[in-house]
């Protein structure tokens, strides 16, 4: 009996084996070892980058199984989107390495942090006594301490020359006793003041060191308004610590920009460069870079209702700086300016008796023999209608426009003789 059922247990698992086959072909591939056979095909696929869906139906569907971006692609495809992803990190970091980056580069190692201390002299009260019967009494009194000022400045010359504004080194009549100029690497270097130049509002220092970065230094008359502006200084204070400067960037606002001596000061600023590159207390004496990484100017005050940055700073240009430079360098000090001409005020006798209709100018009165005047052709008589093409109205004019020119300086000059105008240049000589 048991043969019995296990002859019809072996008949019906063959029938079920006939059935199968019958209906679904594809099962004798599988039951005949294709199933390894496709392990084999999957392995090879998965070597050759491909999937094995892609595999398998590359007979006949290969279009219909393909992933997006797997056409035109070589048989390893992983490794070409290896190559792909460097090839965009590649053009990312190039795309950051912006003509900023490398101006800042080219030109920040040579800027400076300066701390300048002061022995300032104040007044302010002591007890003399402080007890209940005789009652809190004080007296004035005079007493020193010294007081930390700090700016910017930048390298100018391989020899450790430094330019920084001469509000960083003298308050009033006050100069500094000591000043450090930190650099880039973390050195503090002990400085020597060459020179300063209260017109200018220019100082120069010196230090004495191994592998002093040098700034190079581009020209004013070719600044463009609109054009890249960079600062690079110590706003606040900050670039002590870690001895990196502070970087900011706007353009170039505007060019040409004069500002009149506010009263009682000798300083005057003329033909500034204005900027719109942030400007803060402690960016004074640092350098205003173009795209190039060229000095063109050297960052110096800020117009502010809230004693902020609002944009509006500005640079005195380089040539100048250049010239202010080479003066201190060379003569400790600038050199008195002499023209040789001596004007008044065309007031209202005058004019009635020079028959002068225009009353707006100066009147020249006087000429030194020999004077640079005299070597112009300016003529006792002549009108000064305009210097370096500002209008002139009274004598202060005269003055002011005159005031804080340098020993080389050429003015241009407008004057009225006989009724005709003409041109005629003025060169400033040596006192």
């Amino acid at each position: 009996m048991a043969v019995w059922y296990i002859l019809a247990a072996f008949g019906g698992a063959l029938l079920g084996i006939v059935i199968l086959v019958v209906a679904y072909p594809e099962a004798l591939h599988v039951i005949s070892g294709g199933s390894a056979a496709g392990n084999g095909a999957s392995e090879r696929a998965s070597l050759e980058g491909a999937a094995p869906s892609e595999t398998a139906g590359s007979s006949g569907q290969a279009g219909s199984s393909e992933r997006p971006g797997s056409r035109g692609r070589g048989p390893l495809h992983g490794e070409s989107s290896l190559t792909d992803v460097f090839a965009a990190n590649e053009a990312v970091s190039a795309s950051r390495r912006t003509s900023i980056v490398s101006a800042v580069e080219r030109a920040g190692p040579a800027v400076v942090s300066i701390v300048a201390t002061f022995q300032m002299q104040r007044r302010g009260f002591t007890r003399m006594f402080d007890d209940p019967f005789f009652g809190h009494f004080v007296v004035p009194q005079l007493y020193t301490r010294e007081e930390p000022n700090t700016g910017s400045g930048v390298i100018i010359d391989g020899a450790g020359y430094i330019v920084t504004n001469a509000h960083v080194v003298q308050l009033g009549e006050y100069r500094a006793r000591r000043i450090q100029a930190v650099l880039t690497d973390g050195r503090s270097l002990a400085c020597t003041l060459v020179g300063v130049d209260i017109m200018s509002d220019l100082a120069v220092l010196h230090v004495e060191g191994e592998d002093i970065p040098v700034a190079a230094l581009g020209r004013s008359d070719d600044i463009m308004a609109g054009e890249w502006a960079i600062t690079i200084g110590n706003p606040l204070g900050l670039a002590i610590e870690d001895a990196q400067p502070a970087v900011a960037v706007g353009v170039v606002s505007a060019l040409g920009r004069d500002f009149r001596r506010e009263q009682g000061s000798r300083t005057v600023y003329r033909d500034m460069i204005q900027t719109d590159a942030t400007i803060n207390p402690g960016n004074s004496g640092g350098p205003l870079v173009n795209a190039l990484g060229e000095v063109i100017g050297i960052n110096t005050f800020i117009l502010s209702e809230g004693g902020g940055s609002e944009g509006v700073g500005f640079a005195i240009p380089i040539d100048r700086v250049r010239r202010v430079a080479d003066e201190l360098i060379q003569y400790g000090g600038p050199r008195r300016g002499w023209t040789g001409l001596s004007v008044i005020d065309i007031t209202e006798y005058v004019a009635q008796e020079l028959n002068i209709e225009d009353r707006l100018g100066v009147l020249v009165n006087e000429i030194d023999p020999e004077s640079p005047a005299a070597r112009a052709g300016i003529r006792v008589m002549d009108i000064i209608r305009k210097i370096n093409g500002e209008a002139i109205a009274s004598y202060p004019d005269a003055r002011e426009a005159l005031y804080g020119s340098l020993v080389g300086d050429s003015i241009e000059l407008e004057v009225e003789r006989e009724g005709r105008l003409m041109p005629l240049t003025l060169h400033i000589a040596e006192l």
